[in-house]
């Protein structure tokens, strides 16, 4: 997670990003990210509960109720995974800047930094599959056999889709917008996705009246 000495770096000479990321970054910036985190968590939920809603209206036969059950259950554990990955990344992240202030020493820092980043990754692993995995495949299932009001082309917008497009394209450049961009690709999905819902149904409401 921490490359303090890659490929032509040492110690010394840490990259760009770690620098700019971790070590150099105003700690109110990370506090500020830590409250973008809460809020995003909490416009998550929201967003998914919403859709739950949408879909408990449309999906009224006995055997459709086990998908909609899915997806409730899915966003749920989605919504804590999500808080708790986002809070386990930024402990991790002032972890080594912490250490590093108070040591001076960049690999000190980082071994300490991973260490912990470690000892958490099967607990985010299996939140990540819970979170991104298992809801695009029950999203993909359910639009695709016609359990909401989406046309079945509309399974494109599903969590995963997003969040590898996005982070591909802000891997495109090393700016600070294109790493933004990478960075963000779960919550930009999130919204894509909410938007195109909404889009969708708006047009559908309209040709109903």
């Amino acid at each position: 997670m921490f490359a303090a000495t890659g490929k032509g770096q040492t110690t010394e000479t840490i990259g760009l990003f770690t620098k700019a990321a971790y070590l150099e970054m105003a700690e109110w910036r990370m506090w500020a990210s830590i409250f973008c985190g809460f809020i995003g968590t909490i416009l998550y939920y929201m967003g998914f509960h919403r859709m739950y809603g949408l879909l408990k209206l449309h999906v009224t036969e006995p055997k459709g109720q086990i998908w909609v059950r899915l997806f409730r259950a899915a966003y749920i554990m989605g919504t804590v995974a999500w808080a708790w990955v986002h809070a386990m990344f930024m402990t991790d992240a002032l972890i080594f800047k912490f250490v590093f202030e108070a040591y001076g020493e960049v690999q000190t820092a980082a071994d300490i930094a991973n260490r912990v980043f470690y000892a958490n990754a099967p607990g985010m692993l299996t939140a990540y599959i819970v979170c991104d995995l298992g809801l695009t495949i029950i999203m993909i299932a359910m639009v695709w056999k016609k359990k909401t009001y989406l046309p079945p082309w509309m399974w494109i917008f599903n969590p995963l889709t997003f969040k590898l497009l996005i982070n591909m394209i802000g891997r495109l450049g090393s700016s600070a917008f294109m790493n933004g961009l990478a960075c963000s690709n779960m919550s930009l999905g999130a919204i894509i996705i909410f938007a195109a819902w909404w889009i969708s149904l708006n047009k559908r409401e309209q040709r109903l009246r």
